[in-house]
């Protein structure tokens, strides 16, 4: 969705949200926190979350979400 067409449906309306969530969906990897955007098909009402690639610095410096997520204990591999 975040190209402007829902892969569902094929809808071009989209929606994305004006300010990331930080309070109501977050990205938590132990000390690190992610916020998400979300994407709303107004077609079929399908929504797509997406985690920012990096963290706001309130813990120091920023950090990757790819570097955080697999030494986090909130997350798990799917095999």
């Amino acid at each position: 969705m975040v190209n402007g067409k829902c892969p569902h449906c094929g809808s071009t309306e989209i929606y994305v949200s004006a300010e990331p969530f930080y309070d109501t969906f977050m990205v938590k990897a132990e000390s690190s926190l992610f916020s998400v955007e979300c994407y709303l098909c107004l077609g079929c009402r399908a929504m797509e979350m997406h985690a920012a690639e990096r963290s706001p610095i309130l813990f120091g410096t920023s950090k990757s979400l790819i570097d955080e997520v697999p030494k986090s204990n909130n997350w798990k591999k799917v095999m």
